[in-house]
């Protein structure tokens, strides 16, 4: 338990919003000041130091530092996130990948989708994606001789989220919106309250540590499907509208970038029309 919190003068709070904004991209506004506090608090009590001031000068100090801005990130990100988070948003991607299937079998060739889960956390909503792809009704391109292939690339920040990702284990709670038959399909029960995904789901899904801020530097892949949901949060609008250009530069023609209801008004891009479906925040690129 933590004791009572030391308090975080003004200036001093500045101070750590423009550090934190400055390695992460991620901006913590006034109103959760004490949400940082006692980020800050846990890290600053796990290696037994002073004060804050003390934590902050280490932060910067080479090796020590970088290896600590992964558990600093993990506690400043919520992770707390369920399979097939919003409905409408993976129904949207359910229709947009058969109409692929339709696609390939008028031009006779096989069917591929490359899915990018942007802010992916602890996996749910990367395995989400693989679910909805491997249970696709795929009989007529098997009929024609076709294939289908597919892959989810997840992209976080937070190195222990990540390692939970690849392991694939979940609490029961976090699989109430599949349907029964799903869970019985895809997952092995390893405890009365975890779940463990299948391996073949595994294989087909890749977790990798990345930083929206340096999206830039990154190399580019191009994807048929962009899933980037309660991520922007984290960012100021002038930031947001940069992760989202360079989301966009990475869709294929035709692909949907799909976010979260409500994280970007009026935005707009040359090269996307919106998705029309009120209950989803969805664009696709133009040919």
């Amino acid at each position: 338990m933590l004791s009572r919190l030391p308090d975080l003068p003004g200036e001093e709070f500045g101070r750590w919003q423009k550090l934190i904004q400055k390695y992460s991209g991620i901006w913590i506004p006034e109103h959760r000041k004490t949400f940082l506090q006692t980020s800050l608090l846990r890290r600053i009590r796990a290696h037994k130091l002073a004060d804050y001031a003390s934590y902050y000068n280490k932060l910067q100090n080479g090796a020590w530092g970088s290896l600590e801005w992964f558990y600093l990130i993990d506690h400043l990100t919520v992770h707390e996130t369920s399979f097939v988070r919003h409905g409408p948003s993976f129904d949207l991607v359910k229709r947009f990948s058969e109409a692929r299937i339709s696609e390939a079998l008028k031009r006779e060739s096989d069917c591929k989708i490359q899915v990018w889960s942007v802010g992916c956390s602890t996996g749910e909503e990367a395995y989400s994606l693989a679910l909805i792809l491997e249970n696709l009704d795929k009989q007529e391109l098997r009929r024609a001789g076709l294939g289908f292939y597919y892959g989810v690339t997840g992209l976080d920040i937070s190195l222990p989220a990540l390692q939970q990702a690849r392991e694939g284990v979940f609490e029961a709670r976090k699989l109430s919106a599949l349907a029964p038959r799903l869970v019985s399909e895809c997952f092995e029960k390893v405890s009365d309250s975890e779940y463990r995904i299948k391996e073949e789901f595994r294989k087909r899904t890749c977790f990798v540590r990345g930083n929206l801020k340096e999206l830039r530097q990154a190399p580019r892949h191009n994807y048929d499907i962009i899933f980037c949901q309660n991520v922007l949060i984290y960012f100021q609008p002038q930031t947001r509208v940069k992760i989202l250009d360079e989301l966009v530069a990475r869709l294929l023609p035709e692909g949907i970038l799909v976010l979260g209801p409500g994280e970007v008004t009026d935005w707009k891009h040359p090269d996307l029309v919106r998705v029309d479906d009120k209950y989803c925040l969805a664009y696709q690129r133009r040919v």
